[in-house]
């Protein structure tokens, strides 16, 4: 004995793989990653360059390149920012943050990273400088 299928419902098969596959190219999935920030001197003083050392990596340990990094520092105790700040490549999933901070005190670091594929990360450091 022989059955057939209808064509309404390999006409719904269809309908619902095609479904299925505009979904998964539609919805973009973010991959976590690991954001490593320090500080590169012991004590940053008003006058010399802050130094911030940054590694982006991917669940499994690999690097991540040519990431967006937006790098912000403001003092915690009043309205005011870096005069200048930088940031630069260095390879393998490395980055240097440089930030001119003019006036002893606190101040609060934060790096926000955006890199294709991946979640946006962001770390706030807490530095005192003298």
């Amino acid at each position: 004995m022989l059955l057939r299928v209808r064509p309404i419902f390999w006409l719904l098969f269809a309908l619902s793989c095609a479904g299925v596959l505009i979904f998964a190219t539609v919805v973009p999935s973010h991959a976590p990653a690991l954001l490593q920030v320090h500080l590169d001197q012991s004590q940053p003083t008003a006058s010399d360059i802050t130094t911030v050392m940054l590694s982006l990596t991917d669940s499994q340990g690999l690097p991540i390149e040519q990431a967006n990094i937006i790098p912000d520092a403001t003092m915690t105790n009043m309205h005011m920012g870096a005069s200048e700040s930088h940031v630069k490549e260095i390879g393998q999933g490395k980055y240097v943050a440089e930030f001119k901070l003019n006036m002893a005190g606190p101040w609060a670091i934060t790096i926000l990273t955006h890199a294709n594929g991946f979640e946006t990360q962001s770390q706030t450091l807490q530095v005192e400088v003298s």
